[in-house]
């Protein structure tokens, strides 16, 4: 800081202390007619620091004049109050921005904890289902294959049937036999297809949901 200005603040706040003016910002820089109100407001704080040591000299034994004293004394007196209250003032909003913070945070808490319960609820559910659904496709194949082996065994026996009928006889009674055994192993045959293709079916379920 300039030391010329600095000293000219000094000056001026002295004389309107003197004159029974709180010395600010605003009126020192309009006596000054020029300079940074940064500058000024820092050499105003100081001085606003160095007025206590100055009372306190007045008391050991230097010359001030009295009402100087007086209205210093109470300058100072209404800036500590005025301190003490825009601080106050500070704490007291703090407390109630932290206040309402803390409730808007409770209540995001709260909705997401909500939304987190039904997911994990949902998540639980489809689960259980995939589960369900997967020991149902598991028996069914395993329904499927024990009818697919039974029809296995059943043309197995219509083949050995027909080969016999082939062997004995050419009467029209064994050629009626052997046209039924025919129908009953087409019949059979189809049915191994129809079996085939839903087990084929329900393995590729199976392993899509094991995929999930």
């Amino acid at each position: 800081m300039n030391t010329t200005t600095r000293e000219k603040v000094y000056e001026i706040a002295d004389e309107l202390l003197r004159q029974g003016t709180k010395p600010t910002q605003q009126n020192i820089r309009d006596r000054l007619g020029s300079g940074s109100l940064t500058t000024i407001n820092k050499a105003l704080n100081e001085w606003w620091s160095n007025l206590g040591q100055r009372l306190d000299a007045q008391v050991n034994g230097y010359d001030l004049p009295e009402p100087v004293i007086k209205l210093a004394g109470k300058i100072w007196s209404d800036a500590v109050a005025y301190a003490n209250r825009a601080s106050e003032n500070r704490q007291k909003q703090a407390i109630e921005a932290q206040k309402k913070l803390s409730e808007e945070l409770s209540t995001i808490d709260a909705k997401y904890n909500s939304q987190i319960i039904d997911l994990n609820r949902i998540i639980s559910e489809r689960n259980s289902e995939i589960s369900t659904l997967k020991i149902e496709i598991n028996q069914a194949i395993g329904e499927l294959n024990s009818e697919r082996e039974q029809s296995y065994k059943s043309a197995k026996a219509l083949l050995e049937m027909e080969t016999r009928l082939k062997q004995t006889t050419t009467s029209t009674h064994s050629n009626e036999d052997l046209l039924e055994a025919q129908v009953r192993l087409k019949i059979q045959a189809e049915e191994i297809a129809r079996l085939n293709a839903e087990v084929l079916r329900l393995s590729t379920e199976n392993a899509q949901l094991k995929l999930k």
